[in-house]
């Protein structure tokens, strides 16, 4: 930084010009702020009705009257049953290779 003749500080050209840059840059970003838009806001809710529709699809039976929480206690039955059928075809799995054997 230079001083004039008049006792005034001078500050450099460049100095001047990376302030006026930087102004220019914070006008711009309070001028043209992103804005969420609807679509943005409604992809988290159309990737859970779609989820929602697949697990609909999953399950058997399904009574659409009953809303999210008897969709959930549907598949939470449906989940135990299948455990049920995996656990009886393992017994009688283990119960037909013992009889084969002896």
């Amino acid at each position: 930084m230079g001083v004039t003749l008049e006792g005034q500080r001078k500050e450099s050209i460049w100095v001047l010009m990376r302030k006026q840059r930087a102004r220019r840059a914070l006008v711009k970003k309070i001028m043209i702020r992103p804005k969420k838009s609807l679509e943005a806001h409604r992809r988290p809710c159309r990737a859970i009705h779609r989820r929602v529709k697949t697990l609909k699809e999953l399950v058997p039976n399904t009574n659409s009257s009953e809303g999210l929480d008897g969709l959930f206690r549907q598949t939470a039955d449906y989940i135990f049953a299948l455990e049920m059928k995996v656990r009886v075809m393992q017994t009688m799995v283990q119960v037909l290779t013992e009889t084969d054997c002896v």
